[in-house]
């Protein structure tokens, strides 16, 4: 360093220029950017993971509930598509939302053409979430079939 007049020779740079410091903030931004967008990508997943995780739940229990229920109880009717009252219910899972579930009941025929068999039902169960980003992504459909033989006591003539 060498001093002349009393002032201070300009023999080099010492910190940052306005046009680096801008440039700095920008990176950064655009860095902070990428990673909130990332934050909330996550999140989403995570509320459709565990609406998905409860839908299973619902699911399983209502249809055990169809499976347990005596046979000539299972009366046909409800839909997968539509809120039929008796045939849907909404259930309320504790830190996750609010889950509805549909069940449908039909009695299929054995070969095409036939009439349906009465002794034979085909049980279908949906349930997913009610958010409006994770009603399809969540959904979860279960099926079975119930038959009754003769030697069950109430079991509907073939």
């Amino acid at each position: 360093m060498h001093i002349q007049d009393g002032t201070r020779a300009a023999s080099g740079q010492a910190g940052f220029t306005l046009i680096e410091t801008l440039v700095a903030i920008v990176v950064l931004v655009f860095g902070l950017m990428a990673v909130t967008n990332l934050l909330l990508v996550g999140a989403t997943n995570n509320s459709v993971a565990n609406q998905g995780t409860a839908a299973t739940s619902v699911a399983a229990q209502r249809m055990e509930l169809l499976k347990s229920t005596p046979f000539r109880d299972l009366d046909p009717g409800g839909s997968l598509t539509a809120d039929d009252p008796g045939f849907s219910e909404n259930v309320a899972v504790a830190g996750v939302g609010v889950i509805n579930v549909r069940w449908q009941i039909e009695m299929p025929a054995m070969v095409a053409g036939d009439p349906p068999n009465p002794q034979f039902r085909h049980i279908a169960v949906q349930a997913e979430g009610v958010g409006p980003m994770v009603r399809t992504r969540s959904r979860l459909t279960l099926t079975t079939f119930r038959s009754c033989t003769a030697e069950v006591a109430g079991c509907p003539a073939p």
